[in-house]
Order: C-alpha cells, then structure tokens, then sequence
C-alpha cells in the first residue's frame, strides 16, 4: 500500500514540474566546442557557448559574460560580453543559440585542464545573473627551439666551426635532449664527431650551444642547401618524449682568395702573377694598381683578366715606374732604392653569390729589377743618374744630330772634286769616261 502511494506522489510531483516548465523559462548553458582544441599556451581560443530555452516561456533581452581568469584573459579589441537576445519556448537541441568568446591563454600555462565562467544576465538586469562554469583542455607550447646557426655560408672544402643554440622558452626545465643534423646530399659533413649532441639539461629561459666542425664538398656547385634538424627531449609535464623537428638553409660556395707575386720587369713593364688559391671560381677579375707613395703607373692602371677558376693562375703587366722622391735636406730628388719594397694590388673580382669583392694584397718587389731595366733601356739614348736624377747626355744627343750633316757635306765634296777632275780630263781626252776616272784615282791612290 506504502509502494502504491510513494509511485503515485511521484506521478504527480513529475506532472507539477511539467506544468510548471510549460508555465517559465527553462534556459541551459553549454560548451559546445573550442577552437583550437586543445588550445596552446600564449595562443587565442573560440569558445562556442549553446544558449537552450526548454521552458514553455520565451526569454527575452538575455546576456552573456566571459569573467575572466587564470589562465584566462580577454583579448584587444574583443567584448567579453555578448548579447543573446530573444530564445523562444522550447528552443533546444538543433534549435539552440550559439554564442561565441573570442579569448587569451596565457603563455606561461602548463598542459591540463582549467575551467572558466560565463555569467548569464536576465532581461538585462545585471543584478540578477547566474554563473555556470566550463573547462577546456590546454596544451603547453613546445619547450625548447632551436633558435640560432652561426653560419650561414660554407667554402667548399675548408673545414669550418658551426654552432647551433637550443633555447628553452617553456616554464619547466628540460632534460635530457638530444640534438641531430643532417643534410640529406651529403654535401656538408660533420668532421671529427657525428652529427648528434646530447645536453643533460637547459634551466628556464636559458640555452646550449652545441659546435660542429664541418665541411662543404670541394666539388659542391655554390647553391643553398638544407639541413635537416631534430630535436627530442622529455616533456617535464606529460613526461612524454617530444620531437621538434625544422630545417634550416647553408649557402656552399661565397668568396674565394687570391695570391699575388711579382714576376719580374721586361721592356719596361712590371709583371704580376695572379693565381684563384681558392676553392671558388671568380668571374670578371679586375687587377689594379692603385695611387701609392713611391710609384706610378703610365697609361692604365688596371686590367681585365676575365674570369679565373680555382687553382689557375695569369699574368698581369703595368708600365709600372718608381717615383721620384724629393730629399727634404736638399733641393734634389733622392735616387731610387735598390733594396726590397712592396706594391700594394687590388684584385676585384665577382663572387658565386654575385657580390662584387676587393682583396688588397702587398706584393714584395725588386726594386734593382726596374733600375736596371731602366739602365739598359737608358743606355743607347746616353741616359745618365746623377745625383739620382736622370738626365739625357747633351753631347751623345749632339753627335746623333751632327753626324749626318757632316757625312752629307763630306760627300758633297767629294761629288764636286769629282766633277771638277772629270771635266778636265774630258777636255784633254773627249773618249774620257767615268770609269776611266775611277781608275785613275784608285792608281793614285795606290801609288801614294
């Protein structure tokens, strides 16, 4: 009898509510979805909040407000309050409304689950308002990066130091990391180790180097190569070993260097040898001679040698003279010094880059080489030095003048005695000839 009457209040307790739903406003609240989910530490998140009525009544003039907090924050320029408006009788399910937040998690949060709060106004009176609280997943930002690679360009064949930096941007310390690289041509190497470190740990906010010594292929064409990079540690909060992996670009080829010797000095020109001691061709070389103390170029001072590839060598001559350089403790000019100097070269030249480089080098010269060049070239004029001031012989120039004038007067002379013994023999003798003449004086000339 006690079981007949507790099912029948039951009955008629379930009949009241109905009647009294049918009769008000029914309104649920619930997370529909977010976006990203899970979110990431630092990022912004959209929640979509699903306003329901499942009451008789419609409601009118509702509101909605994020209230934020940790790890939670409203973003620039985004209302954290949302007005829903009108939600009809018995409006649910497919009929729901959607509102949505756009809001901030902070970067510092760690991985787990936080909740937050909507609060609900009615017929928009803030005083009378109901808080409902949802939870959404968030997910750390990647613990470590790798940030920074001192190099950016090899030469080929040259082994050269490289050091990649691992910075831990979480909030947690790392342990435990091992770090690889490798470029899948096998173009660049690792020399002396493999290309994997292993870093014990990296505190927060602090970083790790770790150095290569590699080397570029003597036979890679200059280009932009990839490397491959892979980072793996133990997520201190989940404890789970994450991976990072990223890439990252060489460029293989740049500048090459250049030797420079002096050759000698022949018909007075100074010869230079310029060889590419480099591992990179050069395009468009250009070797000059620039204004210096001490010398001085007559006509060009530079020339075009075109291009010159690794390991090949030419020649580059200049009329090249030592200037003369004036005694201060008297009025004439000191002459030039026998022993070594040196004559600085400027080689300009294109790079497998494009770029337009000068290398400046100091050549040791002979300077005995361009005084006796400029003696024997001297020598036949009756050049003379001086006190170290080159002077031309006025008796040698004289005589070189001269001379002519003398040999043309001498057989000027000797044409008209000629002429004049000629004739007088011819009036003794009208068969005289002229080789009877010449005869005549070579047995004369024998006699005597």
């Amino acid at each position: 009898m006690m079981k007949k009457i507790f099912l029948l209040a039951i009955v008629i307790l379930s009949m009241l509510q109905v009647c009294a739903a049918s009769d008000s406003q029914l309104i649920t609240l619930s997370l529909v979805n977010q976006d990203p989910d899970p979110a990431t530490s630092g990022d912004i998140v959209e929640i979509r909040i699903g306003v329901e009525n499942r009451g008789g009544e419609p409601a009118e003039n509702m509101m909605l407000e994020f209230i934020p907090s940790y790890p939670f924050s409203a973003v620039s320029g985004e209302s954290v309050m949302q007005e829903v408006g009108t939600i009809g009788a018995y409006k649910y399910d497919n009929d729901m409304k959607i509102v949505k937040f756009k809001i901030r998690v902070d970067r510092d949060a760690t991985a787990g689950q936080y909740d937050f709060k909507i609060r609900e106004y009615k017929d928009q009176f803030k005083e009378i308002y109901v808080d409902q609280s949802f939870s959404i997943d968030v997910e750390s930002r990647q613990s470590a990066e790798v940030i920074y690679i001192d190099q950016v360009e090899l030469i080929p064949g040259k082994i050269t130091p490289m050091i990649f930096t691992v910075n831990n941007v979480g909030s947690s310390p790392l342990r435990e990391l091992t770090f690889q690289w490798e470029n899948e041509d096998d173009i660049i190497l690792p020399v002396g180790s493999d290309n994997t470190k292993y870093i014990k740990y990296i505190d927060v906010g602090s970083s790790a180097e770790m150095k290569f010594d590699v080397i570029a292929s003597a036979n890679a064409d200059p280009d932009l190569y990839k490397l491959d990079l892979t980072l793996t540690y133990n997520d201190p909060v989940t404890g789970e070993e994450t991976k990072i992996s990223t890439k990252a670009g060489v460029y293989v080829g740049g500048a090459t260097d250049f030797d420079a010797a002096f050759s000698g000095v022949s018909s007075g020109e100074a010869s230079f040898s310029i060889s590419n001691i480099g591992s990179v061709s050069a395009s468009s070389v250009t070797v000059q001679i620039p204004n210096q103390p001490g010398w001085r170029v007559q006509g060009t001072n530079s020339v075009i040698i075109g291009n010159l590839n690794e390991g090949d060598y030419t020649i580059a001559s200049f009329n090249l003279q030592q200037a003369m350089q004036r005694n201060a403790s008297s009025s004439g000019f000191q002459r030039p010094s026998t022993q070594d100097a040196a004559v600085l070269v400027h080689i300009i030249y294109t790079d497998s880059r494009g770029n337009r480089n000068t290398i400046v080098k100091e050549v040791p010269v002979d300077q005995s080489a361009f005084v006796s060049s400029a003696i024997s070239s001297t020598a036949a004029t009756g050049t003379t030095f001086p006190n170290g001031v080159r002077r031309r012989s006025t008796t040698s120039n004289l005589w070189g003048t001269v001379k002519w004038y003398i040999i043309a007067a001498v057989l000027l002379v000797f044409l008209i005695v000629l002429r004049k013994r000629y004739k007088k023999e011819k009036f003794k003798n009208p068969k005289y000839t002229c080789k009877m003449l010449f005869k005549d004086m070579f047995k004369k000339k024998k006699k005597g």
